[in-house]
């Protein structure tokens, strides 16, 4: 009877997992159909794309993100590789039913969810990293334009000679826009930029050059406040860190420090309790 039963959950939990990776399998075949269609879009789809919203608003993440084709192909290898690393744990272990599903979903969610998180938090990253050098492009660009120089010459020049105060993100942006805005208009320029870019700033920041543009008020006073609000902002950031500083230390202090303490004074006071024989 034992036996029977044991065989039967064998059983059982095979075919468990035949139908988990066969569910993998064509979950992986969908999503890797969906890359090559996404991909088949070129650089500037932003511009014109006969795509889906939903594979539109997929590549723009990814180009906020600042991951290219291969980068996310590499990703998503690396991703499956390690869900199957996961998953032949079921195979190499002897563990029960409960937990070979348990492996087996876990494996899935890593192969999965791995790519989209990344790209996520690269985006995050990237975003972050143009907020942190808007302040002193801005600065570099007002410079430009109190000696007389144009708005495009200043974009021109801060882009060619900024490569030492400015990251590689903002500048391969900058380079971007002075290129669609020569090739496809001004409109679209501005579009594109806020839409690669991701950031609220810099879509702000692109709001006010159009109105400029379009009412021939100068941008040098508008750049001033902008980048006044960011330094603003940041130096705002900084007094919330060092405000929470305290709050952090107090509850590291009673999370390690005073249980470590307790220990030390109580444990020797209870010895001839805890060894009454010593």
């Amino acid at each position: 009877m034992i036996e029977t039963l044991a065989s039967s959950l064998i059983f059982i939990s095979l075919l468990i997992i035949i139908a988990l990776l066969s569910w993998y399998v064509y979950i992986d075949y969908k999503f890797k159909e969906r890359i090559k269609t996404i991909f088949k879009l070129y650089n500037t789809d932003l511009i014109a794309s006969q795509d889906s919203e939903k594979n539109i608003k997929f590549k723009l993440k990814l180009t906020q993100a600042g991951i290219s084709k291969k980068e996310f192909k590499e990703i998503v290898f690396a991703s499956i590789l390690a869900g199957l690393a996961v998953i032949s744990l079921v195979f190499i272990l002897d563990l029960s039913m409960l937990m070979n599903i348990l492996i087996s979903i876990v494996g899935i969610s890593i192969a999965s969810l791995t790519p989209m998180i990344y790209v996520e938090e690269q985006r995050k990253a990237r975003i972050k990293r143009i907020d942190n050098d808007l302040a002193i492009f801005l600065d570099l660009l007002i410079i430009i334009l109190e000696g007389g120089g144009g708005l495009n010459n200043a974009i021109d020049q801060v882009t060619i000679d900024g490569e030492s105060v400015l990251g590689k993100d903002l500048l391969s942006e900058s380079k971007r826009f002075k290129y669609e805005f020569i090739t496809y208009g001004s409109d679209v320029a501005y579009k594109n930029l806020a839409s690669r870019t991701g950031s609220e700033a810099v879509g702000t920041i692109v709001g006010f050059m159009k109105l400029s543009e379009e009412t021939g008020i100068g941008v040098k006073s508008i750049f001033e406040n902008q980048a006044q609000e960011i330094k603003a902002n940041d130096m705002l950031n900084i007094e919330k860190r060092a405000a929470m500083m305290n709050v952090n230390l107090t509850f590291t202090m009673f999370l390690f420090i005073i249980p470590a303490v307790i220990a030390m004074i109580v444990f020797p006071m209870m010895s001839d309790a805890l060894m009454p024989k010593f």
